[in-house]
């Protein structure tokens, strides 16, 4: 993709041709790097021919989209992260080639229907893969989109929105609030004109605490010594995060949330560190801190492993606040991941408090 084409690129090939015979068995992850070499080589006809007809083979197709699952991609990538990773790769292969526009469209639907509300897919591999599909796939779009859009909720117009060839390539965006949470809302977007534009719904909503998810894969619980204490004094938080599969967890990140009004004791985190550094499983990698949390980089956790760090934290004024949210997640698979319930957290002024030097 860079352009180079020294002895390497050659070797490459022949390694590809002395495995060839496995080619029908490969997952769609490894078809989809294969396609993108054969059409970047462009020197063998033969293996781009066969690259792409074992690509287009591997897909799973329904109604005006398209898309390429894999069980787990070389960034660790599984489930829906690294079905939209595969799937910006076959994206790429399937546009640098140019022989099925129907089905790279289909591919594209997917990819855009799948991007969260945040504006990302999930993870950072299946965000570039899935942007450099799309921003591949405008260069080789014909024309852009020029018309007005118009935005109806309930039956009633809520928006319109002109699109010229100045500001077609923009990101608008409308926020509508005040729906009626005990009934449908339909909404429907009308476009008139030329072209073709990408668009997304996306909402956002809260459930209750007491609606416990079953059958978490990661699940993770904070506990306090005490949730009541003056100033300057110090509370105990002990976190548990289980890996409740069959199957060990790669590249786990715990967010530790700091209460308000509270310093983290960052020794305890670099104790930890040193005494599970020889470890295969619950490895403290790194952390950092912000603000509001500490951020862990665990190597893996074991199947059915279970990781237990307590750490200290400081009262440093009088506060009633409840903590920030912990949660527990894969780095590649973020679906993959739970929350800890908040605990509220008391500090009285102590009785020293004002009389320092």
């Amino acid at each position: 993709m860079t352009g180079y084409k020294g002895p390497a690129v050659d070797r490459a090939r022949q390694y590809i041709d002395s495995h060839t015979d496995r080619s029908t068995k490969a997952d769609a992850y490894t078809l989809a790097v294969l396609a993108n070499f054969a059409v970047d080589y462009r020197k063998d006809a033969g293996l781009i021919e066969n690259a792409m007809r074992l690509l287009i083979e591997a897909r799973t197709e329904q109604k005006d989209q398209a898309w390429w699952s894999a069980e787990e991609t070389s960034m660790y990538a599984t489930g829906p992260s690294a079905a939209v990773e595969t799937t910006g790769l076959a994206v790429q292969a399937l546009l640098k080639h140019g022989s099925d526009a129907a089905l790279a469209a289909k591919a594209t639907n997917y990819i855009a229907a799948k991007k969260d509300a945040r504006g990302g897919w999930g993870t950072t591999q299946a965000t570039i893969m899935a942007l450099q599909a799309l921003l591949l796939a405008a260069e080789k779009r014909s024309g852009t989109a020029t018309g007005t859009v118009e935005i109806n909720i309930n039956g009633k117009t809520a928006a319109r929105l002109t699109l010229t060839p100045e500001n077609n390539d923009l990101l608008h965006q409308f926020v509508f609030k005040g729906a009626d949470v005990r009934a449908a809302n339909p909404v429907e977007i009308r476009f008139t004109g030329e072209g073709g534009l990408a668009w997304q719904i996306a909402g956002r909503y809260f459930v209750p605490w007491t609606e416990k998810a079953k059958n978490e894969a990661l699940s993770i619980d904070v506990h306090y010594d005490r949730t009541r204490l003056e100033q300057d004094q110090i509370a105990t938080a002990t976190a548990t995060v289980r890996n409740n599969l069959a199957s060990t967890a790669n590249m786990v990140m715990v967010d530790l949330g700091i209460p308000p009004g509270f310093d983290l004791l960052s020794e305890d985190l670099d104790s930890y560190r040193t005494k599970t550094a020889g470890q295969k499983s619950g490895r403290l990698e790194k952390y950092s801190l912000t603000g509001t949390q500490a951020i862990l980089y665990f190597d893996s956790i074991g199947a059915n492993g279970r990781v237990n760090l307590s750490f200290r934290l400081r009262a440093k004024y009088p506060v009633r606040a409840s903590t920030f949210a912990s949660r527990v997640y894969e780095y590649y698979a973020p679906e993959v991941g739970a929350v800890a319930r908040p605990v509220a957290l008391e500090v009285s002024r102590g009785p020293s408090a004002g009389r320092r030097p």
